[in-house]
């Protein structure tokens, strides 16, 4: 790693340097409110053609079974004899790669986050859902998503029940029948979303001017039945502040769910369950930490700290992950950049107590008293 610097190893496969001096953990000094930090964080990215060789922490490695019958995504993970490892369960699901994956942070789903400079969470295992093409990985995805172009079908917006998952729509029915009744306005906004604009929705702030429009290329709008047939569940609304308390309690009195009102999408709702993920595995999957979403303030997840001031910095490393061929060897990426950071303010240490002077002793003979 260098001298000067601490490194760390992460479940995920990333290697993370920090600046000594700015090192925070359990066990440093208390620091004062009033100073902000952030650790210089450097992360390795490994493209889809290294990951065969990828060298995950030891809690992360599987034991493969002998032989070439062994496959991973065909296993069985409910009638396994024991738990499967780290690995296993990355393999199942098509996971392989150096971002983080595990359980959402908000519902038990299991979901993998890249690990590129502004990433997504994107829903894995879970059929009828956008995913990358055959061999590629989610790092690969996102590049080529960035920088395409679409088309007209992009900006199609479709607000029609006949485009929903039979069983929602009747649920949606419902809940709009009952907001009327109550008196809670509303407008439905959209529906079913095509792929295509939901990578454009997902460009924007990324490759694209504008605020963070959504943090995932595999929205449950997007979803579609076994024929390929539109299956949304998933529906926007435009609520009126005063009427949100009124909307959300409605949403839930008929089976439906939604991010709440204090989130950043408080018009969403969908609904829950029906994933095809037994509760087997969702318990073996609670096993591995949670991944936690990506906020639409900073295009990072949301258990880093990033400041108004590095904002840009990270979207500078952004363009240039896109600027060139996605890499074909391990690139030492730098997420946050030099800082200027003020001065590090511990807690003052209390004082030491004096210790009281030892008591005089008498020696006798052979024995003190």
């Amino acid at each position: 790693m260098g001298q000067g610097r601490a490194g760390l190893s992460t479940p995920a496969g990333e290697v993370i340097l920090l600046h000594p001096q700015l090192v925070r953990s359990r066990r440093a000094p208390a620091v004062s409110r009033s100073t902000r930090m952030a650790p210089v964080v450097f992360r390795l990215v490994f493209p889809a053609a290294l990951l065969a060789s990828l060298s995950l922490p030891a809690s992360a490695q599987a034991p493969r079974p002998a032989g070439d019958a062994f496959d991973c995504r065909a296993m069985d993970v409910a009638s396994l004899t024991r738990n499967p490892t780290p690995w296993e369960l990355r393999c199942h699901y098509g996971a392989r790669g150096p971002g983080r994956f595990g359980l959402a942070s908000y519902m038990d789903v299991p979901v993998y986050q890249p690990a590129t400079p502004l990433p997504g969470t994107h829903v894995v295992g879970v059929d009828g859902l956008p995913g990358p093409r055959t061999g590629e990985s989610y790092e690969a995805w996102e590049w080529r998503v960035l920088r395409t172009e679409y088309g007209a079908e992009a900006r199609r917006v479709r607000s029609g029940v006949e485009v929903l998952d039979p069983r929602f729509a009747g649920r949606i029915l419902q809940l709009e029948r009952t907001l009327r009744e109550r008196g809670v306005a509303f407008r439905r906004l959209e529906t079913w979303r095509a792929p295509e604009r939901q990578a454009w929705l997902f460009q924007q702030g990324r490759s694209r001017p504008g605020p963070y429009a959504t943090s995932t290329l595999t929205s449950w709008h997007s979803r579609v039945d076994e024929r390929g047939n539109p299956a949304s569940r998933a529906v926007d609304y435009g609520i009126p502040a005063a009427h949100m308390r009124r909307f959300h309690e409605v949403v839930k009195e008929v089976g439906l769910d939604s991010y709440g009102a204090d989130s950043n999408d408080p018009g969403h709702v969908f609904l829950p369950g029906g994933e095809g993920i037994s509760g087997q595995e969702i318990a073996l999957l609670r096993l591995l930490p949670r991944v936690p979403v990506v906020t639409l303030a900073t295009g990072r997840p949301a258990d880093e700290w990033v400041g108004q001031g590095r904002l840009q910095q990270v979207r500078d490393l952004a363009r240039s992950f896109l600027e060139g061929p996605f890499a074909a060897a391990p690139k030492l990426n730098m997420v946050l950049s030099r800082l200027d950071t003020p001065a590090l303010r511990t807690a003052a240490a209390a004082p030491a107590k004096p210790q009281p002077a030892p008591a005089p002793t008498r020696k006798g003979r052979g024995r003190s008293r």
